[in-house]
């Protein structure tokens, strides 16, 4: 029992030590995440962020929500459970795996929103994504895309405060 506890402990000190920069004064972490998801958006999908830019739709609208609450908000319980796996699993997976995670999760609905006119149709759809029945299998595929986007863009996160 005691090595469970210990287990436990360990996963939640690691978890609140790579979000602290997201609960301080003035948020800095998500301040950073939010312009890094752009400037990824902006390179592997320029036709999507320009869509964004031409209905005036700040990164920071939509993306706020992601960084805070880690995707939770946006896919079912499980489906949650499965991503939160990945990023206890991955080094620096809550702090900047999930940058990566966020643009593959942004540009997976892509053709989708550079169809919706207007930025009132776009953050209607941003704010309640169709991922209401996502499984392991959804997330599994998001994961993976993700970390091959890690791969091409290694140094895109910005560290914040001594973060790595």
């Amino acid at each position: 029992k005691q090595w469970y506890q210990r287990r436990v402990r360990g996963c939640l000190c690691k978890l609140l030590e790579s979000l602290h920069d997201n609960y301080t004064f003035a948020q800095p972490g998500i301040q950073m995440k939010v312009h890094d998801l752009r400037r990824i958006v902006s390179r592997i999908d320029k036709p999507l962020d320009e869509h964004l830019e031409r209905n005036v739709v700040e990164y920071l609208q939509f993306s706020f929500r992601w960084m805070n609450n880690l995707l939770m908000r946006e896919m079912p319980l499980t489906a949650t459970i499965r991503l939160w796996d990945t990023y206890f699993s991955e080094p620096n997976g809550f702090s900047h795996y999930h940058l990566y995670v966020c643009a593959k999760f942004l540009t997976k609905w892509s053709k989708l929103i550079k169809s919706l006119p207007d930025f009132q149709a776009i953050m209607l759809f941003l704010q309640s994504l169709p991922t209401s029945s996502w499984t392991d299998d959804d997330v599994s595929e998001l994961v993976s895309e993700a970390f091959q986007l890690k791969c091409l863009f290694p140094k895109a996160v910005t560290s914040v405060a001594g973060t790595t």
